[in-house]
């Protein structure tokens, strides 16, 4: 149970006449007995003004109030029956509110921290919990601020009771067991042949080789799995104002793996003489100097790639002709910070994708979700020959907004929620062990969560757009390709030879690859590259 107490003031244009003064029991009386209960089935549910002061301009009321009519809607509530009758029979108005000394009463046994916004002081017993907060203004009273603030201590209960965790994973489907062809890290492998070459942690430059294969690849996945099922090509911007961020939820849940960026101070370059003469003399560019020439952070680099899907129909009205919709985007980089674990191709801070995303009324976004899973279990089993499994996990949308949902007994894979995909990786271990598996991608169908921020609207009112989207990571699908297949045609499945043609000669340089080993696997490797079809 969730109570709050706190002093709701008003302050007035003017000293309270005498005649208002004897009023207020009975304006009391019709608060507590009709206004502040509207709305809640049960009285402990309401709101109750148990004790009044009056000082010179000021009304003060002491407000207990219950889950349903909470301290800042009982304010709220008693200005607006306040203001006409003040203003009709005394000539009255209500200049500010605030409410002072406002607590929140949990009874329950709760831990988290002071640093939360608008907290003052946490007093934890056995069995109960006292959060008292900062006064409040009116600014932060008409805003849904302390309904955000709850729903935040919830959230961060529910993940104290997890474990921590914010993914439950529950295997749906797999495939039949593959005899891998290749038990070798291709990883290590195309690292010393020069196919790739580190440019900073989690970036690499792909050379034309690799980047052949894995544009061949992305191609394959877009004939086979995209076209057939009406899928157009888009542009989305890959640098994303902070705004939408908050909208997607991906700011409240995930700004410890996003890159930041900021515009400069001003276009004038002279204003930038003082940092291009330190440039000039020191050949070094410090970072903290540079932060003096850089407005604050305005916006992130693309981290789910999807995000301008969504503010494109932003406030729109959609003809239910027009629907369903079907975009995917394959334009740019996306980019996440990873603390560590970078390796190879399969962990990344710069990765490519083609993101998947679809709009349409529920039954729609359901039915294309359901034709995508078909397709990509074709694609993984028939064209690329993978050992795969799937998994029903926390949906991924939820784990980016900071959000937990509760678990299901039963598994309904037709409601919102998102499936992981997942390769095995031989060379990592026996399949039975859980981080022998690459997350390769997932796809998910988030119901209204970001048709209702973003207010997309259907043309009827009594119908609701829903929402889905499916990341393919083009690199990781390639290295689990590698990881069971192997660098000799000869083991790919027949239509993975017959359309992916023979790769540009390597880079061989004098000093590159850098030892002898990679170039000797290297000529190795341009041998059976020589198999495959010319273009």
């Amino acid at each position: 149970m969730i109570k709050f107490r706190g002093i709701a003031e008003y302050v007035m244009s003017s000293p309270l006449p005498a005649a208002l003064k004897e009023n207020i029991p009975h304006i009391i009386d019709k608060l507590n007995s009709d206004i502040l209960r509207k709305g809640a089935k049960n009285p402990q549910d309401a709101a109750k003004i148990v004790a009044y002061k009056i000082k010179d301009n000021i009304l003060e009321f002491t407000i207990e109030s219950g889950a349903v009519v909470r301290l800042h809607h009982a304010t709220l509530r008693i200005k607006n029956f306040l203001a006409p009758l003040l203003g009709k029979d005394y000539r009255i108005g209500i200049r500010t509110i605030k409410i002072r000394n406002p607590e929140i009463l949990i009874d329950q046994k709760l831990r988290f921290s002071t640093s939360l916004p608008l907290i003052r002081e946490i007093i934890v017993t056995d069995n109960s919990t006292i959060i008292k907060l900062n006064d409040l203004d009116e600014s932060i009273i008409k805003r849904p601020i302390i309904d955000r603030l709850l729903k935040l201590i919830e959230t961060k209960e529910k993940k104290a009771k997890w474990g921590g965790k914010v993914e439950h994973w529950r295997l749906i489907k797999r495939s039949k067991e593959k005899e891998p062809k290749f038990f070798e890290d291709p990883n290590e492998i195309i690292e010393k042949i020069g196919w790739i070459k580190r440019f900073a942690p989690g970036q690499w430059l792909y050379t034309p080789p690799i980047t052949h294969l894995i544009r061949r690849f992305e191609q394959l996945f877009i004939n086979i799995v995209l076209k057939p099922l009406g899928f157009v090509e888009v542009i989305f911007p890959k640098i994303v104002p902070l705004r939408i961020g908050v909208k997607t939820g991906h700011l409240k849940g995930t700004p410890h793996q996003m890159m930041f960026a900021s515009q400069p101070l001003s276009y004038n370059i002279e204003d930038f003489d003082e940092w291009i003469d330190l440039v000039s003399v020191t050949e070094e560019a410090p970072p903290e100097e540079l932060k003096r020439f850089l407005k604050d952070p305005s916006y992130f680099l693309c981290f789910a790639q999807c995000e301008p899907f969504y503010w494109f129909f932003e406030g729109e009205i959609i003809d239910r002709e027009k629907l369903p919709m079907r975009w995917y985007d394959k334009s740019g980089p996306s980019f996440r910070w990873e603390s560590g674990g970078l390796r190879g191709l399969e962990r990344l801070v710069e990765f490519h994708r083609i993101e998947i995303t679809w709009i349409g009324e529920p039954d729609q976004v359901i039915e294309i979700r359901n034709q995508l899973l078909e397709r990509y279990e074709y694609f993984m089993d028939k064209v690329l020959d993978l050992e795969w499994r799937w998994a029903w996990v926390t949906p991924f949308y939820l784990v980016h907004a900071g959000e937990i949902e509760e678990e299901e007994a039963e598994i309904d894979i037709n409601r919102p929620g998102t499936i992981d995909f997942e390769a095995w990786l031989p060379y990592k271990g026996p399949k039975e062990d859980h981080h022998t598996w690459l997350e390769i991608g997932n796809i998910s169908i988030h119901g209204a969560k970001y048709a209702e921020p973003f207010r997309i609207k259907h043309q009827l009112r009594d119908k609701i757009i829903w929402t889905g989207c499916s990341g393919f990571g083009v690199e990781r699908w390639f290295i689990a390709f590698l990881a069971q297949k192997g660098f000799d045609p000869d083991n790919w499945p027949k239509i993975v030879r017959e359309r992916i043609t023979r790769p540009p000669l390597s880079v061989q340089l004098v000093t590159y690859p850098h030892t002898k080993e990679g170039k000797e696997i290297l000529d190795e490797i341009e041998k059976l590259l020589d198999k495959l079809p010319v273009e």
